[in-house]
């Protein structure tokens, strides 16, 4: 079985994003400040995947899977695209974007059209809606012969466990871009690489 490996590296790196992360000197304009917040959220529900796992609560953990997608790619959209008029939109609730217009957005700001996130919603956007929404792959997978309870796949563990992992990368690789610690960027870049190797997707 790969998920308990996986539960373990993720472990890991949430301590060494800790580690690389603390102390951070954030700026304190009120753009900087929500899209830090978004990234903070997205490595909280990082981290509550660790813990929901450890418990055994695996239909939690995979439910929470894409509200940390839409953390990060809500971050990386108003760090990146977000006007001060469509600022003004989301601090009032009425910002009427979908996932797919961040992601595409924010690729074409960044020169990377149909880039990995367009892939990473593209081969996995309808599974998380399923799980999150408590659809049939969710329902499905209460079920053990003459009992109901969690039965998931290894391998759905697995690849939530290594996107929690690479999404929390992304979320604190912004938050020292945004804190300006160009000298920890290639240490945030080699733990992405060397977090990705051993997985296959």
């Amino acid at each position: 079985m790969q998920a308990p490996r996986q539960h373990e590296a993720l472990e890991d790196l949430i301590g060494w994003i800790d580690d690389h992360t603390a102390g951070l000197s954030l700026p304190a304009d009120e753009h900087s400040q929500i899209a830090v917040g978004c990234f903070d959220v997205a490595l909280e529900h990082q981290a509550a995947i660790v813990l929901l796992y450890h418990s055994g609560l695996y239909g939690s953990v995979l439910a929470l899977l894409r509200v940390l997608s839409e953390s990060v790619v809500r971050g990386l959209w108003l760090n990146g695209c977000a006007t001060d008029a469509e600022l003004a939109k989301f601090k009032s609730g009425k910002l009427d974007k979908k996932f797919y217009e961040f992601v595409s957005e924010y690729e074409q700001k960044i020169g990377t059209p149909n880039g990995v996130l367009s892939r990473y919603k593209l081969s996995v956007w309808p599974q998380l809606n399923d799980f999150t929404h408590t659809g049939f792959l969710q329902v499905s997978r209460r079920h053990k012969p003459g009992r109901v309870e969690a039965n998931y796949p290894d391998q759905d563990l697995t690849h939530a466990l290594n996107a929690a992992g690479a999404l929390g990368l992304i979320a604190a690789g912004q938050l020292i871009a945004i804190g300006q610690r160009d000298d920890l960027i290639p240490a945030f870049l080699e733990k992405m690489s060397e977090y990705a190797a051993p997985t296959v997707a």
